[in-house]
């Protein structure tokens, strides 16, 4: 007969470094006594407590991989994570922003020891950010690595307490997509100078991004199939970028200039340093924020290069899914944001409604009479005195 109280044995109830009452689980394995927690529920330290006496049955239980989420500090986590970036496959602006977002946080949370993060502490770091000035998009980006670094080194099932389960993140709203119109363009171009003009030029042509452009090596660039090859993308996959002819142009006018200084080697974009481009962080903001707002573009991104590339597709009439292949964009969500640009075929529907059973209005002779000429039967079909007008549409695009 099991004793009564059973199923709270191994439970201590104390108090942690904050004061406050705290659950801990406390083991034999191997004959050694060990230390789990804390918990901030009783039903979680219990659930743990089963969850180890099954795997010591099972002869799964390592305390080991506890004691990382337990005896370890934040920063130690951290600096495992990050640990893992070099060599990973990820693009170096993902590295390099994740490393910068690792150290944010060990400054932030110092000395803190993972068993000490609380969904609380997670919120309130969170508006803290908000109070600073940092739009939502911004947090979010902050709190998702947190999330993965604790979920790539630990595991999201290996956590005794997961904070994240009580965090909400910040809700992302649309805003407007700033893009440039031709007068715009011409004023930054006429700023930024015509040595750089072609630069900002084809990124508007191509919709490369910042750090694709300027990572271009000249063999990814064939101008006779008027094609760019990606090799390393956001996406982590080879992608590639048709050129149009003025891209083409700018790109053989870049090439022959390189040839005539004598300085036609691996990069599209050298730096002074022929074996490395030229930095893209750097050139935008040493040349083409100080352009900006020179030119006085309020809101205008090397991003916002992207957008007008996507936004003039749509207002020439591109349909979702050409803008989605041209953006290298795997779904169709992100383009949405240039649906109120392409309005016409939603304009032909809605008037089609109040067209609807109606016949054809006949269109004036363009003579001097005024005389009303009836159309020629094309495309219609006669029924007695009636005109039926059959309009011929194409097979809906699969998306």
């Amino acid at each position: 007969m099991a004793r009564a109280g059973r199923k709270d044995r191994g439970l201590v109830l104390r108090r942690n470094t904050a004061g406050d009452k705290a659950w801990y689980v406390r083991l034999y394995h191997h004959g050694k006594e060990e230390w789990f927690g804390s918990f901030a529920a009783k039903t979680a330290a219990r659930n743990f407590y089963e969850d180890a006496k099954k795997e010591q049955r099972d002869g799964r239980f390592f305390p080991e991989r506890y004691q990382l989420r337990q005896a370890h500090t934040l920063a130690d986590v951290l600096d495992r994570y990050t640990g893992t970036l070099d060599g990973s496959g990820k693009v170096k602006t993902t590295i390099a922003e994740e490393k910068k977002y690792a150290a944010w946080w060990k400054a932030k949370l110092p000395g803190l020891r993972l068993s000490g993060l609380t969904a609380e502490m997670i919120d309130g770091v969170k508006r803290e950010l908000t109070l600073a000035g940092k739009s939502p998009q911004t947090v979010v980006h902050y709190l998702k690595f947190l999330r993965h670094a604790l979920y790539a080194t630990i595991g999201k099932h290996k956590l005794i307490v997961n904070p994240f389960d009580a965090v909400t993140l910040p809700k992302i709203r649309p805003t407007r997509t700033r893009y440039l119109t031709s007068e715009e363009e011409q004023a930054l171009c006429a700023q930024i100078g015509p040595a750089y003009a072609p630069w900002v030029r084809l990124a508007i042509l191509t919709g490369l991004r910042r750090s694709e452009q300027f990572g271009l090596h000249w063999r990814d660039v064939d101008l006779d199939h008027g094609l760019v090859t990606l090799p390393h993308t956001k996406s982590g996959t080879v992608q590639h970028v048709y050129l149009n002819d003025e891209a083409q142009a700018i790109l053989r006018g870049i090439m022959n200039r390189q040839l005539e200084a004598g300085r036609f080697g691996l990069w599209v974009f050298p730096s002074e340093q022929p074996a490395r481009h030229m930095d893209p962080d750097n050139f935008y903001g040493r040349v083409f924020l100080p352009a900006v707002r020179t030119a006085k573009l309020d809101g205008v991104t090397w991003h916002g290069l992207r957008h007008t590339f996507a936004s003039r597709l749509a207002m020439s009439g591109g349909n979702a899914s050409t803008i989605a292949a041209c953006l290298r964009h795997a779904g169709l969500d992100l383009v949405a944001r240039y649906a109120h640009l392409s309005p016409s075929h939603l304009r032909r529907a809605v008037e089609s409604v109040a067209n609807y059973g109606a016949s054809p209005k006949p269109k004036p002779d363009e003579n001097n009479s005024g005389t009303v000429i009836e159309p020629e039967n094309s495309g219609g079909s006669q029924v007695g005195e009636k005109t039926e007008v059959v309009e011929s549409i194409g097979r809906g695009e699969r998306i």
